[in-house]
């Protein structure tokens, strides 16, 4: 069985991807499927490429329970990689449009990635939600509460997108 390769995208890169890379991580370990699933993150925009995670998201994932180190540079996620992952998890709307944007540049037949977003997975999200209703909130202008929220709701969604992994790989389908 090959590997499922599942990428969390934002926009830097520095806070709510490299977040849920950390919680999906764990999880794929906790549920033995390391050797099944890799994880990674990616932004949008270049503008904080090769800087660390912004020290409130690691404070806020500790908070959460997670375990440092948190170890990430964060990257622009590129065409020429994008057809590699197998699922694709973009915090908002407009991270989704963007990334279906490049996916129309890929040759007709080239496989794609699923697009999602994290907040479908959310059970505390409401039915009737609209796109922009789904987005993860970007922490980055407000307090280290705003950065506590902000982990706590993308926390509320890991069972549901584990589920969502398991079923990719009992299918048979990266």
């Amino acid at each position: 069985m090959s590997t499922l390769r599942v990428l969390t995208v934002c926009t830097g890169n520095i806070c709510r991807s490299p977040a849920a890379a950390v919680m999906l991580r764990e999880a794929v370990r906790a549920e033995g499927l390391a050797d099944l699933v890799e994880v990674g993150s990616a932004g949008t925009s270049w503008d904080a490429e090769g800087l660390p995670m912004d020290e409130r998201t690691m404070f806020a994932l500790e908070r959460a329970g997670y375990k440092q180190p948190f170890e990430h540079t964060a990257r622009t996620v590129h065409l020429s990689e994008l057809t590699t992952w197998d699922i694709v998890l973009a915090m908002t709307a407009q991270h989704v449009k963007d990334l279906r944007r490049m996916l129309e540049q890929i040759p007709e037949g080239q496989a794609s990635p699923e697009v999602l977003l994290w907040r479908l997975f959310d059970p505390d999200t409401p039915t009737d939600a609209g796109q922009g209703d789904l987005d993860v909130p970007d922490p980055w202008y407000d307090e280290q509460e705003a950065f506590d929220e902000t982990v706590a709701g993308m926390k509320r969604a890991v069972p549901s997108i584990m589920l969502h992994v398991r079923r990719r790989l009992r299918e048979g389908r990266p």
